[in-house]
């Protein structure tokens, strides 16, 4: 177990990691390759073609069990002639070669061909069709070189490229475009240049890692971060368990931590929030304020609007404070409800309310003074049976560029005084 481990039973397990990883990464490079038999194999279907010349085939069997033909390519031909073995049960089923990394080929070939083609066929729903499987399924070709038959030859599969009359032909998107192997239906070899040619095909397979090097050394990196983690947790527990005495203590302080941090908020909360109307107070707006000043918030197209409740003075000597409360705490409500949520809005002392209106037009300003007027005016204020009439004055300005809130508001006061003297239950603009 790790919590029984010395630190120097630690080391001896790295040092015998490194001597791990080494062996594993010098007997990757002598590991034997992953070889898949495609050809010849008893079950699978080998067949040559060719068009016609004069009547006349262009490709004759010389001896099938042996995958010998003859094959001439004359110019004017249509298409090539060449020979093909099936890898599938059936026409559409094929084999699976992603994993591998190429083909070892043996053909014993004569003639006078500069070049032979191998070439593979790759049968996807997506734009192959099963009635024309031989035409549309994804042709992939590699030129070849005769001088290199007559010999083991390797074919990396990346040589393969999607013959351009099969694109062209059939319309092919360009995601579908590129070398795919998942499902390869035929392999074969054909010539397209005007030649006569006697083949024999000895022996195909595709050949490959049994683990690429990028996975074996992933594998061994995850291995290491294991071996590390490991470790990591193992000092861990050490230390947790020297700590454990601590660890009440620890748990109270935080507790005590936690309720302090509580109260603070709360003690913040009270501080910025009106107790009678619930919404900010003249320190919660200021505080909010300077937030906005700074922050990336233009001061371009800002309004502010300064609200005054009429003959207040009224309500508290005619009703009692009471009342006047309940006068303060609807208003306050009122205006909340029917504006943004990036406004700030708050009292700003006795019977004055502010509202600051971030990215706000003029005449957007405007209507929105006239809207909260409207409404506190047709709103309904019940105490004691009475139904009492509440009206507001405001006073609206908007900001200039660099200007101060200070200027701003008192800007704003002046139109709420014109509005109060010009008969009350109105607002007054004052332009920059």
């Amino acid at each position: 177990m790790l919590s029984l481990m010395k630190p120097n039973s630690y080391s001896i397990i790295r040092l015998l990691a490194v001597v791990l990883t080494f062996c594993v990464i010098v007997a990757h490079q002598y590991l034997p390759p992953k070889i898949l038999k495609l050809y010849p194999d008893s079950e699978r279907l080998s067949w040559i073609f060719g068009p016609e010349h004069d009547g006349s085939p262009s490709a004759d069997w010389i001896d099938r069990e042996y995958g010998h033909f003859w094959c001439n390519y004359a110019p004017g031909d249509v298409y090539s002639c060449g020979w093909s073995v099936n890898l599938g049960p059936d026409r559409i089923t094929g084999m699976d070669l992603s994993d591998y990394d190429g083909f070892n080929v043996v053909i014993h070939y004569k003639g006078n061909a500069p070049r032979v083609r191998l070439f593979v066929r790759d049968f996807d729903p997506t734009y192959s069709d099963v009635e024309r499987f031989d035409v549309t399924s994804k042709v992939m070709a590699a030129a070849i070189s005769t001088s290199e038959l007559n010999q083991r030859t390797y074919v990396r599969l990346n040589e393969l490229s999607v013959a351009e009359w099969w694109i062209t032909e059939f319309d092919i998107p360009r995601q579908y475009a590129a070398p795919t192997l998942n499902n390869v239906i035929a392999v074969g070899f054909d010539f397209n240049v005007h030649s006569n040619n006697e083949i024999r095909v000895e022996k195909i397979e595709a050949v490959g890692q049994w683990i690429d090097k990028e996975e074996l050394y992933f594998f061994i990196i995850a291995a290491w971060m294991c071996l590390v983690i490991g470790e990591v947790f193992w000092r861990f527990y050490r230390v947790h368990q020297a700590a454990k005495t601590n660890a009440v203590h620890l748990k109270q302080l935080a507790t005590q931590y936690k309720k302090l941090e509580i109260e603070k908020q709360e003690f913040e909360a009270l501080s910025t929030t009106d107790v009678l109307t619930g919404v900010m107070n003249r320190a919660g707006v200021q505080q909010f304020l300077q937030k906005l000043l700074e922050s990336d918030v233009s001061w371009k197209q800002m309004g502010v609007l300064v609200f005054d409740i009429d003959h207040f003075k009224k309500f508290n000597d005619q009703f009692g404070h009471d009342v006047g409360d309940l006068v303060l705490s609807q208003v306050a409500k009122i205006i909340s409800q029917n504006i943004r949520q990036a406004d700030i809005f708050g009292r700003w002392g006795g019977e004055e309310f502010v509202l600051v209106c971030p990215q706000i037009p003029e005449a957007r300003l405007r209507e929105l003074a006239e809207k909260l007027r409207a409404a506190i005016e047709r709103s309904r204020f019940d105490s004691q049976g009475q139904s009492l009439k509440v009206t507001v004055s405001i006073g609206a300005t908007t900001v200039d560029a660099h200007e101060s809130f200070d200027a701003v508001f008192k800007r704003a006061d002046t139109a709420l005084y014109k509005a109060k003297t010009g008969g009350r239950n109105q607002v007054q603009f004052e332009r920059p």
